[in-house]
């Protein structure tokens, strides 16, 4: 029987249980004394029946136990974490009223069972369902009955959090802001915090989550409910429609108006009427609503405010009325006789629907139209027209609390039915000065570390007015009449940078791109749009569309180059020239990357010590990494150590940035080290530069990852070679050795890898093609390991993600094709290996020509394959023509 914990209804039944059960526990002990009294029993009759007593009252017991510990909170089991935030919940309405029926089927859902019948269902049936969906137009009440459920069950929780989902950035601001609470450490890359957030959560069981206003096609929604699938707390979603959450939930709960009984005793609170005497009146108000609560606050709001009847307030309601018609005789009012109230509802219905703080408000007031920054400025008259609004339930004023500021905030609802209002000129006017706004509160330099928590902050707003901002007039397709046109391409500009130093390139691409189309129409310098058009090139470049990379890359240096003499431009022109050799690159036109580069070092030349040196050692950098990608490793060592020549030694005193660029510079060289078969050297390098990385940049940095990912596959190939060191020798103590640091080789290889798997599936629907670079490795660990079905699993998904991105003629793929021959060889299929390696090899050859070091693993591995049907005279010469390219590796 399911022990529901905190119902009434399951306690009465508990309870019964054990009173039948005492009750004949008593029974059958008094009849036994009786009869051993009567007859002097003895043998084994007499100790049947005093067992029999003994284990009802155990069972007696142990039902009672179970249903105490059952009335337990949660988290009475659970220690709460050291640091762990007050919970971050909504006020509740001064008039909420309760929706019984509802509340208990979350509590149903949900199941807040204890932690013993827990862990006992979790053995017999799997991962408890701790999801419950509930779902509902807007204005239903979905958020208010969560933030009641919340609250009452707060003892029951280790920590309460409440998540306003409604947008993907606005969502993960609030995870940010828990996982800092937690005292986890931030990171650049936003899903790294994420992933640590989840592991914590993971490992501290007892929470709750409210993720309010969610929609399940939203990827972070769905990343977070896969990540905390089965973890030991609870989920609660509100949502718009039951739809999309099939895998997570499988009986939603709809929410729709109040009950009859409940929404008249919602009326009678809001409007002071608990005597009764307007009971009929305020029953055909809520008929007309269709028990609407939003619908039923605004009119009980103004009702109130206004002075008027319930019947002369239905009289001016249409038969069949909703929460517009509320909303306009609500606005009308006000217009009469506050119209700066009514402009102040305009402005933050374009920005986020809570945290609108007063101070930057008024700090900024001269950004937004005149009639609004008078009454802005008055501190009694703001004070005034937020009261009025407030009356009206139009809008909500915090100044307690974690927030630690007077704020004010907007059912979304009503943010609609504010812009639905406004015509084509007024939507433009205020989106603008919404977006004004925002930009002169988001930080000048978002790439900077201290700025990192009031950008994120913020987010929510900037992501709200971009979104909402009306572009074009749609008359003659120019921008309306603004006081600052221009301020709408640096909110864009910061807010992509904001998000390209977060890692979020799919998320910067679209601002950039605005921030490029607004410069070419006039609203920015040809500074700004030429430096627009390489930030739009360069998160091409990171996703790995690298014709569209290039084709704004060469409109960047085109702009450049009309202003050759600026020396702005000039910097700007070195920058263009080293992103296209980027792109040049890794679409193997090298020489036109090496030009590209070179371009830009003769720039930094020209100039002199003046400029920034660590740009020209990562000029020289990339001059270097072009080189090795063309196999001519010799020439990439030399322009690694060019590189190191122009970073200053300052011994302990220097710069963190130049510590991190060396360490680049020793895992570039433990590269080609690695190229060059020189795996002990390359394993030391490699080594010294994760640890590097991991000081300074920790452990799910993206760059830290790149170098674990390599070190574990020179390590993997250590405990290859160790292995074929055991086949070879046949001294038994020296097969055992062998045989021991394989395993050792292979077991560090794979702690090293996973993680870095981990991080790059959290980013496999942007940053694919890095993911299958981590799948090339991963597999080749899988055969190593001797799971042959799994290692050919994942060599074909990177093969499939490498021909989607780059098309099936490119080297990476040719990449996943080597190390797919050898295990479709260790599965028997001898001739489908020897087809996919020569397709390597013609792949690399017309790529990268006839001596490129990628071409050396082709070969051996086609050799193994010509040994296996005897082809013993080719054999032989393929791993001659190996042998040479090997040789070539030394040469200039």
């Amino acid at each position: 029987m399911a022990v529901r914990r905190g119902g009434p209804g399951n306690a009465r039944g508990t309870w019964s249980v054990i009173a039948v059960l005492s009750g004949v526990s008593a029974a059958v002990t008094l009849a036994l004394g009786i009869v051993v009294k009567a007859t002097d029993l003895r043998g084994p009759l007499l100790w049947w029946a005093v067992g029999g007593a003994a284990a009802l009252v155990a069972v007696a017991a142990a039902v009672k136990d179970y249903h105490d510990r059952s009335r337990e909170p949660i988290g009475a089991g659970l220690a709460r974490p050291l640091g762990a935030p007050p919970h971050k919940l909504p006020l509740l309405g001064k008039y909420f009223t309760e929706r019984a029926f509802q509340h208990d089927q979350i509590t149903k859902t949900l199941r807040p069972v204890s932690s013993r019948e827990g862990l006992l269902r979790r053995k017999q049936r799997g991962t408890l369902p701790r999801v419950c969906v509930m779902y509902g137009q807007s204005g239903a009440g979905k958020s208010q009955l969560a933030v009641f459920y919340a609250r009452k069950q707060l003892e029951r929780h280790t920590i309460t959090w409440w998540l306003n989902a409604s947008r993907p950035d606005t969502l993960r601001t609030d995870l940010l802001e828990l996982a800092g609470h937690l005292n986890i450490p931030d990171q650049a890359n936003k899903n790294v915090v994420l992933t640590k957030l989840c592991n914590w959560l993971r490992a501290n069981p007892g929470w709750l989550l409210v993720f309010d206003d969610a929609r399940p096609d939203d990827p972070v929604v769905r990343e977070q409910l896969e990540s905390l699938s089965g973890a030991g707390g609870e989920l609660l979603i509100t949502t718009r429609g039951p739809g999309g959450w099939e895998d997570h939930c499988a009986l939603p709960i709809e929410l729709r108006g109040f009950s009859p009984a409940e929404g008249l005793k919602f009326l009678q609170q809001r409007t002071s009427s608990a005597d009764g005497k307007d009971a009929s009146d305020l029953t055909a108000l809520g008929e007309q609503l269709g028990w609407l609560p939003l619908a039923l606050e605004q009119a009980a709001a103004h009702i109130v405010k206004a002075g008027v009847t319930v019947q002369e307030y239905l009289r001016d309601l249409p038969r069949k009325a909703n929460d517009e018609d509320t909303f306009r005789l609500a606005i009308e009012e006000i217009s009469a006789t506050s119209p700066a109230a009514v402009d102040l509802l305009r402005l933050f219905a374009f920005l986020a629907s809570q945290d609108i703080r007063r101070v930057q408000l008024v700090e900024h007031s001269a950004v937004v139209p005149a009639t609004l920054c008078e009454m802005l400025n008055d501190p009694t008259a703001l004070s005034r027209e937020v009261r009025l609004l407030e009356a009206h339930s139009l809008l909500t004023r915090t100044d307690e609390g974690r927030i630690g500021h007077v704020s004010y905030g907007m059912h979304p609802r009503v943010q609609e039915l504010i812009r639905e209002r406004l015509d084509i000129r007024g939507r433009l006017a205020w989106s603008q000065a919404a977006a004004r706004l925002v930009e002169a509160w988001f930080p000048a330099e978002p790439d900077q570390f201290e700025s990192r928590a009031e950008c994120e902050r913020l987010m929510p707003h900037a992501e709200a007015a971009i979104a909402k901002l009306v572009w074009l007039d749609g008359k003659d397709s120019a921008l309306g009449a603004s006081q600052d046109p221009e301020a709408l391409a640096r909110l864009l500009h910061r807010v992509g940078v904001y998000q390209e130093t977060r890692c979020e390139w799919g998320s910067a691409l679209p601002l950039f791109m605005k921030e490029a189309d607004l410069c070419g129409i006039g609203l920015g310098s040809p500074l700004r749009h030429a430096t627009a058009k390489l930030a739009v090139a360069r998160q091409h470049y990171l996703l790995a569309s690298l014709g569209d990379g290039e084709t704004e890359c060469r409109e960047a240096l085109r702009l450049c180059q009309d202003h050759d003499g600026d020396t702005d431009f000039l910097l700007l022109q070195a920058r263009c020239q080293r992103q296209l050799g980027g792109i040049m690159r890794e679409r193997n036109r090298f020489e036109e990357a090496s030009t590209a580069v070179r371009a830009a070092v003769e720039i930094y030349q020209r100039q002199g010590p003046e400029w920034d040196t660590l740009d020209r050692a990562v000029a020289e950098q990339e001059i270097g990494m072009i080189y090795r990608n063309a196999g001519r490793l010799p020439l990439a060592l030399k322009n690694y150590q060019r590189a190191l020549e122009f970073v200053p030694d300052r011994g302990n005193q220097e710069l963190s940035e130049f510590v991190v660029f060396r360490a680049m510079i020793e895992r570039d060289l433990g590269i080609v080290d690695q190229d060059r078969g020189e795996l002990d050297k390359a394993h030391t390098k490699l080594t010294h530069a994760l640890s590097v990385f991991q000081e300074y940049r920790g452990n799910e940095d993206f760059e830290t990852a790149q170098v674990a990912k390599f070190l574990a596959d020179v390590t993997r190939r250590l405990g290859d070679e160790a292995h074929a060191h055991a086949r070879r020798t046949r001294h038994p103590l020296r097969i055992r050795r062998f045989r021991r640091t394989e395993r050792d080789q292979l077991a560090r290889a794979e702690a090293l890898l996973m993680p870095v798997l981990e991080i790059h599936r959290k980013r496999r629907a942007t940053e694919a093609h890095k993911y299958a670079a981590c799948l090339n490795k991963v597999g080749s660990l899988q055969l190593s390991q001797g799971h042959v079905d799994r290692a050919r699993r994942t060599l074909e998904e990177a093969i499939a993600i490498y021909a989607e991105k780059y098309g099936v003629r490119h080297h990476y793929r040719a990449k996943s094709l080597t190390r797919l021959g050898p295990v479709l060889r260790a599965a028997g299929e001898h001739t489908r290996a020897e087809h996919v390696l020569r397709e390597a090899e013609d792949i690399f050859k017309e790529a990268l020509g006839h001596d490129h070091p990628l071409l050396m693993a082709v070969y051996e591995h086609l050799a193994d394959c010509a040994d296996a049907r005897g082809g013993h005279e080719e054999a032989a010469a393929l791993r001659s023509e190996a042998r040479r390219i090997r040789h070539s590796l030394w040469l200039i």
